[in-house]
């Protein structure tokens, strides 16, 4: 699992903007890997039988690859308990999926997200992620060379992700989480990584 601290030398993946959250297709991708347990298998099977129904072979290539950078951040009780557990046990984990992947998604949560949430200011705005992008560029050059019009679908991908997790209200109203005891056991090895990427108190993970 990657680490949350900061390298500010790795570039940004900005891939995510195919997909939401993509809570069916990421639950149809997990059962194909069940089968196999083998990504690249996966995708073939997906790809064959066209799981997805996706209008066009590009597309369903590129949500499929999407899925998989995903869901390959998960562990086998990860990936167990996204099959079997809750519609917000399933959500929550591919909000954590997604954080492990997207390096941009995961220091928003934690350095936007998560701290509106402790200091109890509970609004989250386009505004909010504004300034976050901004104190990026100066460190990602990456962000500089993209069109303003692909800044404002990244932003509006992310709190479309969040408000599909359960961590936003229709207006971006910060709501809490507070884990069921199998989220918790499936996320304890990695426990404080996961309080910082929801809005939630320590305990509630088992973080320090």
């Amino acid at each position: 699992m990657t680490s949350f601290s900061n390298n500010n030398k790795i570039r940004y993946k900005l891939s995510f903007t195919a997909i939401g959250l993509g809570h069916p297709e990421s639950i149809i991708v997990a059962e194909a890997y069940q089968t196999c347990h083998n990504w690249e298998l996966t995708k073939t099977i997906i790809k064959e039988n066209n799981l997805l129904q996706s209008r066009t072979n590009r597309r369903n290539t590129r949500i499929v690859r999407e899925i998989i950078h995903r869901l390959s951040q998960l562990s086998d009780e990860q990936l167990e308990l996204l099959l079997g557990g809750t519609l917000e046990d399933q959500r929550l984990l591919l909000w954590f999926a997604i954080c492990n992947y997207y390096k941009i998604i995961r220091e928003f949560a934690i350095e936007v997200l998560q701290e509106k949430f402790l200091t109890m200011d509970m609004h989250l705005s386009a505004m909010d992620y504004q300034a976050f992008f901004l104190r990026k560029m100066e460190w990602h050059p990456e962000l500089d060379e993209i069109t303003e019009s692909t800044q404002t679908k990244l932003r509006t991908v992310v709190f479309r992700m969040m408000r599909e997790a359960g961590l936003l209200n229709d207006d971006n109203h910060i709501i809490r989480i507070i884990p069921s005891t199998s989220l918790s056991n499936a996320l304890k090895s990695h426990a404080e990584f996961a309080y910082h990427i929801y809005p939630s108190f320590p305990h509630e993970f088992g973080g320090n």
